[in-house]
């Protein structure tokens, strides 16, 4: 068989997959509300409270049971006259061991079949079209070396989630940046770091980016464009006080426009990307957007950047499915996540393998094209804040790697609702004032992180659920009462010897889902005996719980 044709069959199963999780994703938009009011246009000076966290255990999304039925076995023989008409020939990309096999292939590539649409001397990547399918098929099968062609995956900007995700989710509004420690005088934090920010573009008029030094590079060869989301993502990084100010504002921006106006485009251009942002020394690669193809050119460009010494952050997705997009998914990648302002996990944010760590990503306050400013919502956003706390801890401690870097936005993370690493949150939930307090001694913060249900324990009747309690400080914390109520039951607990970071648990049994499908009301309150917590707005905790039928 062909190499053409293995190609082929392999991207027959993947996208029968992608035809089945987009039938589904349709057949669930048709009875939602339309997701194009979470980027809301705002008044600066409004922003919702919601009184408590209302948590409906159950997505709609996450929950559903649906039985896939694929071919036991794929025909292994394909006519070639089935390929002829493929819009998959239309978009390969092909890689070679050496610089030298690349420039042979270049030279001959009209004469055996093929158009070369682009080219990457890093990666050793030809991006190609296949003329005429006799003569390319002819070309793989007298190879003797492993070159092997792949289909060139579309990425995207992740949609924006939809309506049914985000409700009961608390908004961040313009708290977002107090929410995770980072202090009012940071006006220097991110000097001296160039953050890259593969997207749509930025709009350099926006008077929330005036000051930022931003430089431009096109790698879709002009033409409009919607430069809002790559605005937004600017704007969490590196904007001024004029509006909401970003977590790194002296950080310098390399944007590179690589998504059209429609949020759309290519792993091969992406790729040329995070290579061009490599080269011109980009510490921090951000790249809020994805795709569902494990595409073998944007792995090599992640590691190409890497190698570099450049930090790579991806977001990972908003569909709610277990599945993170890629690159979010590759190794030497921080896959973000959303979390929402009672830091829950967002029901809108894929889950699984890849997710590394959790950041503000509902109704966040940030720029947009044209001097908007918007509610923005998604794994996104997330993204944003994570490049901007690690451009402004790459600027204040310059004795540090990289690596040393990330390990101390994970060290120094939230504990979430269910304890320890986990594909919820990862390593937790971006606290920068933790790692700007880890050498400040004798601070006390205990702090309650939430309720956990497992979903293997949600079969109905009683259900055991954890509650879990941080110690976010330097100090050791002891005699810390916690007192959780309800259904009219008052429960006390007692810790001690809670080391600096350490999470403890409890184990409580909620009997029923509610009366009247209102849900559960559980009330929690956290007390240091004899020291005085720096936050004391984290001792407390008020959710109403809503368990599946």
């Amino acid at each position: 068989m062909t190499k053409l044709k293995i190609m082929f069959n392999r991207l027959l199963i993947g996208f029968g997959l992608l035809l089945f999780i987009f039938l589904v994703f349709k057949l669930g938009k048709s009875f939602t509300k339309d997701s194009s009011e979470f980027v809301q246009t705002l008044n600066p000076q409004e922003s919702a409270e919601l009184p408590e966290e209302m948590v409906p255990l159950s997505n709609p999304i996450k929950d559903l049971n649906v039985e896939i039925s694929l071919p036991s076995q794929i025909e292994r023989e394909l006519d070639l006259s089935m390929l002829v008409d493929s819009p998959i020939l239309e978009d390969l990309t092909l890689g070679f061991a050496t610089t030298q096999s690349m420039q042979t292939f270049l030279a001959q590539a009209e004469a055996n079949g093929f158009r070369v649409r682009d080219r990457s001397a890093e990666l050793k990547t030809v991006r190609l079209r296949v003329l005429d399918l006799d003569q390319a098929s002819r070309y793989f099968d007298k190879m003797e070396n492993e070159e092997e062609p792949h289909y060139n995956y579309r990425v995207r900007s992740p949609e924006l989630p939809r309506a049914e995700f985000l409700e009961g989710e608390k908004s961040f509004g313009a708290n977002a940046d107090e929410w995770i420690g980072v202090p009012e005088e940071r006006n220097d934090w991110g000097r001296g770091v160039k953050v890259a920010i593969l997207d749509s573009g930025i709009d350099l008029s926006h008077s929330n980016l005036d000051g930022v030094s931003i430089e431009e590079i096109d790698m879709l060869g002009g033409g409009s464009s919607s430069r809002g989301h790559g605005t937004a993502i600017a704007s969490i990084i590196s904007g001024n006080d004029s509006g909401i100010m970003g977590i790194a504002p002296s950080a310098s921006l390399l944007s590179i426009r690589v998504l059209d106006g429609k949020g759309q485009g290519d792993s091969f251009t992406v790729a040329k990307g995070i290579v061009e942002a490599a080269n011109r020394g980009a510490q921090v690669i951000n790249l809020s957007l994805g795709g569902t193809g494990e595409s073998i050119v944007l792995k090599n460009a992640v590691d190409y950047a890497r190698a570099q010494g450049s930090l790579v952050v991806a977001a990972v997705g908003n569909e709610g499915v277990s599945g993170v997009s890629y690159p979010a998914k590759f190794d030497h990648v921080i896959g973000v996540t959303s979390v929402d302002a009672n830091g829950r996990q967002s029901s809108f944010a894929n889950y699984g393998e890849g997710v590394d760590i959790a950041a503000p990503g509902v109704g966040v306050f940030t720029a947009w094209e044209d001097e908007a400013l918007v509610s923005f919502s998604g794994t996104s956003s997330a993204t944003a804040f994570i490049s901007g706390a690690l451009a402004s801890e790459i600027s204040r401690n310059p004795n540090l790697s990289s690596d040393q870097v990330v390990d101390l936005l994970y060290k120094y993370s939230n504990e979430s609702e269910k304890p320890g690493f986990d594909e919820f949150t990862g390593n937790g939930i971006l606290n920068v004032g933790r790692i700007e307090n880890r050498n400040v001694p004798n601070l006390h913060d205990g702090a309650i992180v939430g309720y956990y249900f497992d979903p293997e324990e949600m079969k109905g009747g009683t259900t055991p659920f954890l509650v879990s309690v941080q110690n976010q400080g330097t100090a050791w914390l002891n005699n810390v009462s916690l007192e959780v109520e309800y259904r009219g039951v008052v429960k006390n607990y007692i810790f001690n010897n809670l080391d600096p970071g350490e999470t403890r648990s409890e184990k409580l049994f909620l009997d029923g889902s509610g009366e009247s499908g209102k849900g559960v009301r559980i009330s929690s309150q956290l007390r240091l005996s004899g020291q005085t917590d720096i936050y004391p707005e984290n001792n407390s905790r008020v959710s109403t719980i809503s368990l599946p039928d």
